[in-house]
Formats: C-alpha cells, structure tokens, sequence
C-alpha cells in the first residue's frame, strides 16, 4: 500500500509504503513485544498463513510480571481449559520433570499443566521468580507435562530478550482480543544475533580517562532491542591486527567493585594492557550477567549462597550456561573498520563466535583478575565447566 504525503507540492511529495513508515515492521513489533511484557501486559502470538490469517494463536504473559489483576481476567479467557505454563528445558529439570516426557523427543521447553496456576506467587514460584523457595515436584501428580512447539520456544526468547526470567502463560485462542498487541512467528524469528544493519552509530566523542587521556567513546545503538554498546577507543591502535577486548557489563563488579566476580579488575586490567601495546579497542556490551540481566544475576547470586556454581544457578532460573551473543560486537568491529584483531579473552567461545562472524582473530592473550575468597568458586567455575584458559585454583586454600 501507497500514499502520498497530502498539502505539498507534487515536485515535493514522496512515495512511501504506509506499513514502513516506522522503519522494519518486525524490528518494530519485536521491541514493542518486549515493553509489554516488562509492563506486565499480555500479548497474542501467532503462526499465520501467506495470506496473513491466523493458522495458530494464543494469549501469553510473562510470568514473571503477571499481576494479581492480569492472572484473574487470563483465567476468564481461559475459561475449563485452564492456564498452562511454558518454561525451558532447564527449568523444568530443576523442577524434577523430564523435558522430554511426553514423547520421548527432547525439547527446548514445555508446558505444565495444573489446576494451582490461580495465584501469581505460585506463578512465580515455578517461574524461579523466589529461586530460594523453589523444589523438586515431580512427585506431585497434579501437574501434567507436554511438549512446546517452535512457536513457544520463540515466545521464550523474547521473554530472554526483555531480560525476564523464561516462562509465560500460554492460552491458546483462534483471534486476537481487540486491545492486545499481535506479534507473529515470522516476527519472533527475527531474535537473532545482531547483523551490520541492526546497529546504528549513535553518536561519540573524546573522553580522557585517568591515567589515558588519549580516549574516544563511541556509541552504538541496536535496532531490535535499543540496547546500547560502547566502544572505547584507546590511544593510537598500531597498522595491523588490533588489540580488542570484549567486556559485557557487569554493575556490580565494574562499577561497584564487587568481590563476587573477576569482571571490574578484568575491565581495569584490558584497559592497561591496551594502553601498553599503544591502543586498542575495549567494547563494552550491553550483556549483564552473561546475558540474562541484574535481576536474574541477583537472584543466580542468591542461588549460589546455597551452593550452587554460577552455571547451576542459571540454569536453575531456566537459562542456559551463557546467554551472550557476540554478534553486536561483530557489527561494531566492522563500523570500525577493524576486521582483523587480536583479543585479549580467556573465553575461546568469544574467539569462535567472532570467527564465525568474519572478523579474523590472529591470536589471542589471556587476561586474568584477582582471585579472592568471594570469587574464588565462580572463577573455579568459569575454569572447569566453562572451559576458560585460567589458572587452576586450590580452593580449599582460598577459602
């Protein structure tokens, strides 16, 4: 569809395409989707034909946001059915149910079936919503496991995407109700690692920092999710392969110097040994908690007082062992013109996914923060189970 701008000149007016006037119809749907579930709003997702009617729908709300109030008026439209709940696979482990339960195919989420979800603290409960109070169930006969199809999973994304704990309210429902926002697989699917044209350089300037005054700040915007990176150059980079960190934020340790992780002394650190080569670039992303947001790292942390490692205790929310993409770093490197780079990193999925992403990683350095009897299992952790190139700790020493 067409239209011509009314009230101006003919030699002035422009055609446009009414459906883009706000730019990628889905990119815009997908942000939007988001807000809403922050807000605690439902939505209404569905798989639609090529001529745009609905094959499949439903009625979802994030489980973490539900209200009192919203649960209510869900139960109406739900009416004998009932609500069901999806959450991912990990979740649903911790829980005690088998993901693949009902049909023997694994699965990456499923749907609980009980007569209980007619409170939101029970709602939250099962979601991890009090990760403290959380058991195992399994036992408990009233609850009824299924499988989750693609459309689910995807809705699960986007619940990972607004930085919410992975489980919603699934009602299915053959049309939309009139004041819901409509978002369709095909727009879901748009979830993906950033590509060169979702960033947009926002806007930079010169930033002396103490100690390096030789600095620049540049910011990158991302369109999907107006999630907002900064890369920080320093310094003059040498002709060749550039020395590159890949820093995702951490409040707690960067800014509050907390002893609970390595990250602020490894952001300190990048920093000075950047400075030492003559320059470099440190991109700093927007990727609290490897990913899965303060909230959800709070409630890892509360986790991991009770014994757990940091990965258990992601998964246990219903994450997986890291949520980070690298894909927006791909894209900043490019803007920046620095596609073959040398990366100071313990993490060889960081050399990988950029690899994968075409940027040309010729060598790498590791960079290693200070152990402490806060830190000491998380760090122990990142070594053995994620596989980062640490030195080995005596943990009965440290602790």
């Amino acid at each position: 569809m067409e239209a011509t701008l009314p009230g101006t000149p003919i030699l002035l007016q422009r055609r446009f395409k009414v459906q883009e006037i706000n730019g990628d119809p889905a990119l815009v749907a997908i942000e939007r989707a988001i807000h809403e579930l922050r807000c605690g709003r439902a939505l209404y997702c569905c798989e639609t034909d090529d001529s745009g009617a609905v094959r499949r729908g439903m009625l979802v709300a994030a489980a973490e946001t539900v209200s009192t109030t919203l649960l209510a008026r869900l139960e109406q439209v739900a009416g004998k059915a009932g609500l069901a709940l999806a959450i991912t696979r990990e979740r649903a482990e911790t829980l005690g149910f088998s993901a693949s339960a009902a049909d023997g195919v694994d699965h990456d989420a499923v749907l609980l079936r009980t007569h209980q979800l007619t409170s939101a603290s029970v709602v939250g409960w099962l979601a991890g919503v009090h990760p403290s109070n959380s058991g195992l169930i399994a036992s408990d006969r009233r609850f009824a496991v299924e499988p989750c199809d693609t459309l689910i999973a995807d809705v699960l994304q986007l619940a990972k995407s607004a930085r919410l704990l992975p489980a919603a309210l699934i009602i299915p429902l053959p049309t939309a109700p009139q004041e819901v926002l409509t978002i369709t697989k095909a727009q879901l699917e748009r979830l993906v690692p950033s590509a060169s044209s979702d960033l947009e350089r926002v806007s930079e300037a010169r930033v002396p920092l103490a100690g390096h005054e030789e600095c620049r700040l540049v910011l990158f915007r991302d369109n999907r999710d107006a999630a907002e990176h900064v890369a920080v150059l320093i310094g003059s980079p040498k002709p060749g392969p550039v020395s590159v960190r890949l820093h995702s934020a951490c409040l707690t340790g960067d800014l509050l110097a907390s002893l609970r992780c390595d990250c602020g002394d490894q952001l300190r650190s990048g920093v000075e040994q950047l400075a030492a080569v003559g320059g470099g670039v440190l991109l700093y992303l927007a990727q609290e908690g490897r990913g899965i947001g303060l909230a959800n790292k709070l409630r890892a942390y509360e986790l991991q007082d009770t014994g757990l490692d940091t990965i258990e205790a992601d998964r246990h929310l219903g994450f997986g062992a890291d949520e980070r993409s690298y894909g927006a770093a791909a894209s900043m490197l490019r803007h920046l013109g620095m596609t073959r780079i040398q990366l100071l990193t313990n993490n060889l999925d960081k050399i990988e996914a950029l690899r994968s992403a075409g940027i040309e990683v010729v060598g790498g350095q590791s960079l290693i923060g200070a152990v402490n009897r806060h830190n000491a299992r998380y760090v122990h952790a990142k070594r053995e189970r994620a596989g980062h190139l640490l030195p080995e700790i005596n943990l009965d020493e440290i602790l």
